[in-house]
C-alpha cells in the first residue's frame, strides 16, 4: 500500500495538470522563449531559451484539447519538437548562426498550425 500511495498522488497530480492547463498561456510563454532565442548573441542564452521551448511543447503535448483538433495540435508539437532537436544540434556543435537559421523554421511551423487552427473564412469558402 506504501509503494501504491505514491504512484496514485502522481497519476491524480498528472490529471490535474492535463485538466487545469492552459494552452493560451503557455502560447505566450513560448513566444517570449522564441523571442529570447532569436536574440540570443550567446550559444549559452540560445540554448537556455530553446531548452525552454522545448519543455513548454513537452506540457503541451500532454494537454487535452477538443477531439477534431486533438491530432491537429499533436502533429504540430511533435514536428517543432523535431525542428528544436535541430536547432539545439546545431548549439552543441558550436553555430550560432546555423541555429538561428533552423530557428526559423520554427517560426514558419508557427504560422503554418495557427493558420490551420483557424482557417479564414476563405479558405473555408474556396479551399
Amino acid at each position: 500500500m506504501k509503494k501504491l500511495f505514491p504512484l496514485l498522488a502522481l497519476a491524480m497530480s498528472a490529471q490535474a495538470f492535463a485538466s487545469d492547463f492552459d494552452l493560451k498561456a503557455t502560447m505566450k510563454q513560448m513566444k517570449v522563449e522564441f523571442k529570447q532565442a532569436a536574440q540570443a548573441e550567446e550559444i549559452t542564452q540560445m540554448q537556455s531559451a530553446v531548452a525552454n521551448l522545448s519543455e513548454l511543447i513537452e506540457q503541451s503535448k500532454q494537454g487535452e484539447y477538443p477531439p477534431e483538433k486533438t491530432d491537429l495540435y499533436l502533429e504540430g508539437f511533435n514536428k517543432l519538437s523535431v525542428a528544436l532537436d535541430s536547432v539545439e544540434a546545431k548549439l552543441e556543435a558550436g553555430n550560432l548562426e546555423a541555429a538561428k537559421a533552423e530557428l526559423k523554421l520554427v517560426d514558419d511551423l508557427r504560422v503554418e498550425y495557427h493558420d490551420k487552427r483557424n482557417p479564414s473564412i476563405w479558405s473555408k469558402l474556396f479551399g
